[in-house]
């Protein structure tokens, strides 16, 4: 009798939990295509998020744990200081305490369904293959887990990762403008009225790493219940972030607006208070526990934060220093874009991005209807124009505390312009059409600076007159040169006008740099001397690449003689030779292949490196990756894509590196929403668990 008693709690306990999940992993299947890309099939929106997570589980387990275990405070266990900087943001801005007290509340019934069908794959998974679990005892993840992911990422690319560092090198004034040290996105989309088939074109192109935990992965998620979107995700999301479905597609590229500001607090003589409207006030504290891993040890560490009304102090021996972002006071995001998958025109699309729950991002969009549309995103503090807002703001007023955002409104957006194009490569948002239709509006923080990119796309798409072929729009897209009167050439004109007399032992050098055309094919043998100058032009300056662009001096003879200098003597000790082709220098590399690849820092076709000392060369680690090339039109849409590598992080894989040959070939593989075309072309089809 106990023992069917005991038998009968635990069938109980088993049908009710089952009764309660809205998901059901055997109304999902998973599709792999011949490049290993996953489509899942759900019958319900849950259903199809438990494949997803399921399916890129099988992928990138270990990278989808990067992107949770900061919310179990054990990233820093993992990668040593690498992983602490997610640990530290993760409770620094309160993330944990935030999403605790508002999932519920902020996220919808529907939407929550999601999160926890997606979750529940993740612990499945884990307790399924426990040898892939990296930090034992870490499952189950909750839902709460997943959200706290997507915000602490937020608020760390809307600026916080880059001032959090500024601070500590000193540098908060130099970091002014700049938010993140992203490697930038292309982003343009062109009318029927403009192209030669009557259909909308739409270029997704996000730059990101492309390996690592913020790489894209590809996925196409499919239900019952409308949602059939195909694009770009990061680990430990539930939905596509870049992307399309069957009616419209959009793009993100990073803008640079100040979504956040850093204050420098006046202190007492005993550091316990700060000068605030003429009086002083007392910090509160919180204390925030971490681990680092260090070699073999785990190594605990405490630190006490002081908390003033801006929001918490990051202290230093040059100043303590509050940060106060919007995106660390929504959790929303993550709903947001699920939303944004299931829209099915403009009119619905844009209610949605009415939400404003995203950090950051630019939006580019097109649709079946001949729709494009643009608009500059972000959680943007609304600010007081009378003020002195440059970094780091005196954190001594009440005046400086902001308390609202700046309305949709009032941010920066184009519908339908008349010249038919829009497009966006990280430059200001008054440089995203025609030249006689780019906004003249201004709030206090709007992004002012711009990229060679956001200049070659300006150029290229505005001297063009008439109807684009398919060709126009992918030379544009793959263009590999810096805009011979834009900023490159401003702030490198000392490198094009040094004098070989004055340097006789750069004269060879000199002579080669004043031929170059400006461009980074592979074969080109004197681009290879150009990108090792640029590279070498960083020298000690602590600052991405991509801030030589839009420092407001120019780069000194001295500094450009130095780098070419250098480029130089690495070439003849490396080559014996001045004349090496770009791609001998800089390759494409992932386990037993390896590609020359052409491109350079901050052109259109992006390709930022590494130096790999094993190898002796310099090593693609982002700039372009994954990217949709899209057509609309009545008849529905088509859709290319690639990858820098494939869909699967294990070398052990095929879909390892599959995708490499046709990437470094400026080629793409056709990809399709039509349930019975990728049943056709399958290469697996199973069901979670299987």
């Amino acid at each position: 009798m106990k023992k069917l008693f005991l038998l009968f709690s635990v069938l109980c306990s088993f049908l009710f939990s089952y009764a309660t999940y809205s998901y059901h992993p055997e109304n999902v299947t998973i599709v792999r295509d011949t490049f290993g890309v996953p489509h899942i099939y759900g019958k319900t929106d849950a259903d199809a998020a438990y494949g997803l997570a399921w399916a890129h589980c099988e992928d990138a387990f270990k990278l989808i744990q990067y992107n949770l275990l900061p919310a179990k405070n054990k990233l820093g266990s993992v990668l040593g200081k690498n992983g602490v900087l997610f640990d530290y943001a993760m409770q620094f801005f309160g993330v944990d305490t935030l999403v605790e007290n508002r999932y519920e509340k902020d996220l919808s019934p529907e939407f929550r369904k999601i999160v926890e069908a997606y979750t529940q794959a993740v612990n499945d998974y884990g307790s399924k293959y426990p040898d892939e679990v990296l930090v034992k005892g870490t499952l189950p993840f909750s839902s709460q887990d997943v959200i706290k992911g997507y915000v602490s990422v937020g608020i760390l690319l809307a600026g916080a990762g880059l001032d959090l560092k500024a601070i500590k090198d000193n540098l908060t004034a130099e970091f002014f403008q700049p938010n993140e040290t992203g490697s930038g996105s292309n982003a343009m989309v062109l009318a029927p009225s403009r192209t030669e088939d009557g259909k909308t074109w739409l270029l997704s192109n996000s730059h990101q790493p492309i390996e690592g935990q913020m790489a894209w992965y590809e996925a196409h998620i499919n239900s019952n219940e409308g949602w059939n979107a195909l694009g770009g995700l990061f680990p430990g999301c539930v939905s596509v972030m870049v992307g399309c479905n069957d009616s419209l597609g959009w793009a993100h590229t990073t803008d640079y607006h100040n979504f956040g500001d850093v204050y420098k607090m006046k202190l007492s003589n005993n550091h316990d208070s700060y000068w605030y409207d003429g009086a002083w006030r007392k910090f509160t504290y919180k204390t925030i526990h971490l681990k680092i891993k260090l070699g073999a040890l785990k190594l605990p560490v405490k630190r006490t934060i002081p908390i003033s009304v801006y929001g918490p102090v990051f202290k230093t021996k040059h100043g303590w220093y509050a940060l106060r972002y919007p995106s660390a006071m929504d959790i929303r995001g993550a709903e947001q874009w699920y939303r944004m998958n299931k829209a099915k025109n403009l009119h619905e699309f844009e209610e949605v991005v009415k939400m404003e729950a995203l950090p950051l991002f630019n939006i580019t969009y097109g649709d079946k209807d001949g729709n494009i549309f643009f608009i500059s995103e972000g959680k943007i503090p609304l600010r007081d124009s009378t003020l002195n807002w440059n970094r780091p703001v005196v954190g001594t007023s009440s005046k400086y505390l902001w308390t609202k955002l700046l309305p949709y409104e009032r941010k920066i957006k184009y519908n339908n312009p008349t010249c038919g194009f829009l497009f966006n490569c990280n430059g200001t948002p008054l440089q995203a059409t025609a030249y006689n239709e780019n906004s003249k509006e201004y709030f206090v923080g709007l992004q002012l600076f711009t990229y060679n990119r956001n200049e070659r796309f300006s150029r290229l798409l505005n001297e063009h007159q008439g109807k684009f072929t398919w060709q126009n729009f992918l030379r544009i897209k793959f263009d590999k040169s810096y805009d011979d009167s834009g900023r490159y050439m401003r702030n490198f004109k000392a490198l094009f006008t040094l004098e070989a007399a004055k340097y006789p032992d750069l004269k060879d050098a000199i002579a080669k740099i004043k031929a170059w055309k400006l461009s980074g094919d592979k074969d080109d043998t004197i681009a290879g001397l150009a990108m090792l100058t640029n590279k070498f032009a960083v020298g000690k300056l602590k600052l991405p690449y991509a801030f030589l662009m839009i420092k407001d001096k120019p780069l000194t003879e001295a500094e450009v003689v130095k780098a070419l200098g250098k480029a130089k003597d690495y070439l003849l000790k490396k080559y014996n030779t001045l004349d090496v082709p770009l791609g001998t220098v800089q390759r494409l590399m992932r386990g037993d292949k390896n590609y020359p690849i052409g491109g350079l820092s901050e052109v259109p076709r992006a390709v930022d490196t590494k130096y790999d000392k094993e190898k002796g060369f310099y090593k693609a680690t982002a700039g372009d990756g994954y990217f949709q090339l899209m057509k609309f039109g009545k008849d529905g849409v088509e859709i290319n894509t690639i990858s820098p590598f494939g869909a699967s992080t294990h070398p052990e894989s095929k879909h390892y590196t599959d995708q490499m040959e046709l990437f470094v070939n400026e080629k793409t593989k056709p990809m399709s929403l039509n349930k019975e075309t990728v049943f056709k072309s399958a290469e697996r089809i199973y069901h979670p668990g299987e």
